[in-house]
This record gives structure tokens, sequence and C-alpha cells, in this order.
């Protein structure tokens, strides 16, 4: 399995999964059912780049997801493209925050795993302030899996 992660400047050493097409090539250039995808829509944002049209290009591969969200506290998704050279981590507008409140489509990621059979692990990758806000991610996610997968039975 492999991840969308996407390589911050703090990372020092080469990184191959970056940015879209990158990533898209290398799992085309994989065939096997055995080479899958986690799917982490944040770290499509933290790229720059759009997580629902990453999500179209690899949706038949998604084995397993990260559930996480962002936002800015300030600016805009241009200005983090602008802002990632030289930085240290992440910019320090681009924040962790409750799952269902910052930048990511929970509905539109959904529906489109979904309609691929998609039935399998969504993890919570959280960087948020406490166990209320986590509490409010997991409440976030018991919901949307309700809606989406709803013979879904908890293990």
């Amino acid at each position: 399995i492999i991840e969308n992660h996407y390589k911050d400047d703090f990372w020092t050493e080469p990184e191959f999964a970056q940015m879209m097409d990158v990533f898209v090539d290398l799992v085309n250039r994989i065939p096997s059912p055995t080479f899958a995808v986690n799917f982490d829509p944040s770290n499509a944002i933290a790229a720059g780049e759009e997580p629902l049209e990453l999500l179209e290009k690899v949706k038949h591969r998604v084995v397993t997801m990260h559930a996480s969200d962002r936002y800015l506290a300030n600016g805009t998704i241009e200005d983090l493209r602008k802002a990632e050279g030289g930085t240290a981590g992440y910019v320090s507008f681009f924040k962790h925050g409750v799952i269902g409140k910052g930048l990511n489509d929970y509905d539109a990621i959904f529906s489109t795993l979904k309609a691929v059979g998609f039935d399998s692990w969504i993890s919570i990758e959280d960087g948020v302030d406490g166990m209320e806000q986590m509490h409010e991610s997991a409440d976030f996610l018991r919901e949307k899996i309700k809606k989406y997968w709803p013979n879904y039975q908890p293990r």
C-alpha cells in the first residue's frame, strides 16, 4: 500500500510520491492487484492540489483511507503553493482541524468511494486540539459511515 503522502520542506531526503502526477504515474506503473492506495485527502491539499481529482484517478486502487481535515488560518490555496519553498515543515497558516469542518468535501469523497465498492478501513488521522475535537471528528465520521455504508456493522 502506498499513500499519497506529500513531502513538505521538513523532510530532507528525496521523496517520490508527492505531487499528483508523480503519484498517479507510480501507481499506474505497478498494475498488480496487491499494490494499492491509502488515500489521504488532506495530503493532496498540502500539495496544493485537488483531493477529488486525485481520488478520481486512483479510486479503483484505494483500499484504505486516512480521514483528516485541514484548513487555512488565513490566505488561499494559491498562497499555500507559493509559501512552501524554504519553510521548515508545513507553513504556519495550514492547520489540522476537526474532520468535516475543513477543506475536504467528505460527501463527494465517500460518494466516489462507495460507487467503486470501497468497504474497508477509514482511520482518523488527526492533529486536533484535545479529545473534545477528536470526539467531534469521530461523531462526524460515524454519521457519514451510516449514510454511505448503512449496512456496516462495527467490529
